[in-house]
């Protein structure tokens, strides 16, 4: 009697020892499937946010561009703008945001400097070259647009050169 009782118990115990294992095994799995899941989701979130800055930017370089093409003049047409990374000035932007552009890709013809508005529309010009072949008018040319014009994004390194 006392040996089936004992067995009895060590059959409960090793059954208990199954048990506890099998879902100590089932919560760590549990748990690692929500960790992947999360990991995927925050990829995914910061996948689309990557694809709305690019967007807004787009649309950001496409407005700066049509405002050069409306406000400076030469005695060639602007057939490219390059425009560079949008920089944010002071502490947490407190200065404003701006900007510079190569006109035809010369390097004579760099603005640099270009302050734009929280819309990112430029407010006011930027320094130039002495020698640059366009010069600004503070008078628009509203009937001007970016036909025929190529925009692109101007890695602004010194040397005019474009990506």
């Amino acid at each position: 009697m006392l040996k089936n009782k004992n067995v009895r118990v060590i059959v409960v115990v090793i059954l208990s020892l199954f048990l506890i294992g099998g879902a100590s095994m089932a919560i760590i799995k549990g748990v690692e499937h929500l960790r992947i899941e999360k990991q995927k989701r925050q990829k995914a979130e910061s996948i689309k946010e990557s694809k709305k800055e690019v967007k807004d930017q787009a649309e950001a370089r496409q407005k700066i561009a049509l405002w050069v093409v409306q406000h400076y003049e030469g005695k060639e047409a602007i057939k490219k703008i390059g425009v560079s990374k949008i920089y944010t000035n002071g502490i947490f932007g407190s200065a404003g945001k701006s900007v510079a552009v190569i006109i035809n890709g010369e390097e004579k013809n760099i603005i640099d400097g270009i302050h734009l508005d929280d819309d990112y529309i430029p407010k006011e010009p930027g320094a130039r070259f002495e020698n640059s072949d366009y010069k600004y008018s503070n008078d628009p040319l509203p009937n001007r647009d970016l036909n025929g014009v190529d925009v692109y994004h101007w890695e602004d390194n010194n040397n005019g050169t474009d990506e």
